[in-house]
């Protein structure tokens, strides 16, 4: 049987990819962020300093002072509804300055009171706390990767460096930049991108122009990224996008026969906990006229209007795939 298995750019074959992420892990979230994400289906992403769960925030003279941080129990309900976490630092100061407190205290300390892994660290600050010493580490403290602050989508073969660009009121202090809930969307989808918009506590106004965005424009966002991406986006937690990313990249797909396939992921990286992935084949036969199997156990698939036959199935290594045509079986 003349048949070929590649693994799909992204999950369930989506074309483009879109998150959201709120650096600080405010418990205010809860007035507009949280209802806006519930109502969409949209997953989101908090960053939390670790050494500030469930207190009042008191760092240096930030605009979210008075507010309250989450503590573990809280963030675990969000963690409940789809959404994931990342390490925000242990002091949002220099990161660089103690690499064992800030990337590994404070990673410890948000997975025990949340219990939840976390793979993603969030530079807090500025992109001084993405300094060449910081990335070099991130892989030695089991992260999969650093979220910085730069204006640009992620290719699909990201590095250890995640992109989020700012949605904000404004943007910079030198050329000031309108909000415009279109951003990105279209260069995401002529490139396969993956779009991480950055984000604090939006409220009725927003508490700084150039961190944030008001509720009213995160609606307008949120419900414009759906509109666009109504069949081709995928709307991902970010922990799991990283999963999917470093999981495609470490696959191999196998050759053992006509329609016989074998996965060998022995390369994958230990930190990856969703081991989901999508796979695309093509072959004579349409998908109703195909019979796929992981190990022996039926899987479903789907086909697409471009004749793509594609499914999805959590991979173990020495995962054996098996497709033959309805009705035949192979020895």
């Amino acid at each position: 049987m003349d048949v070929s298995l590649k693994t799909a750019t992204w999950k369930y074959n989506k074309t483009w990819v879109y998150s959201a992420t709120y650096d600080e892990g405010l418990i205010e979230l809860h007035r507009f962020t949280v209802p806006a994400h519930d109502r969409l289906c949209v997953p989101g992403h908090v960053e939390v300093v670790g050494g500030h769960l469930g207190v009042e925030r008191r760092l240096g003279a930030s605009s979210y002072n008075g507010m309250r941080h989450m503590s573990g129990g809280e963030i675990r309900e969000l963690l409940d509804r789809g959404w994931g976490v990342g390490n925000h630092s242990w002091s949002h100061g220099i990161v660089e300055d103690d690499l064992e407190l800030e990337l590994k205290k404070s990673k410890d300390a948000i997975e025990e009171a949340c219990r939840y892994p976390v793979t993603l660290y969030t530079a807090p600050g500025s992109n001084v706390n993405m300094s060449p010493p910081v990335l070099e580490a991130l892989p030695k403290y089991g992260y999969l990767g650093g979220m910085g602050i730069t204006d640009d989508i992620n290719r699909p073969d990201f590095g250890i460096w995640i992109n989020r660009p700012p949605l904000h009121e404004k943007f910079s202090d030198l050329y000031d930049s309108a909000f415009d809930p279109h951003k990105r969307i279209a260069q995401a989808k002529k490139h396969n991108g993956w779009i991480v918009d950055y984000l604090h506590c939006p409220l009725e106004k927003a508490v700084h122009d150039y961190k944030d965005v008001s509720a009213a424009h995160l609606g307008e966002r949120l419900e414009t990224v759906v509109a666009e991406g109504k069949y081709d986006c995928w709307f991902a937690n970010p922990d799991r996008v990283a999963d999917y990313r470093y999981m495609r990249g470490a696959v191999k797909i196998l050759e053992k026969g006509p329609g016989r396939f074998e996965l060998d992921i022995s390369a994958a990286r230990k930190e990856i906990v969703c081991k989901d992935l999508t796979f695309s084949l093509k072959s004579a036969y349409p998908a109703g006229q195909l019979a796929v199997s992981a190990d022996g156990r039926d899987v479903s698939v789907q086909q697409f209007a471009n004749g793509e036959v594609v499914f999805t199935i959590e991979v173990k290594n020495k995962m054996e795939i098996d497709i033959i045509p309805r009705n035949i079986r192979i020895a």
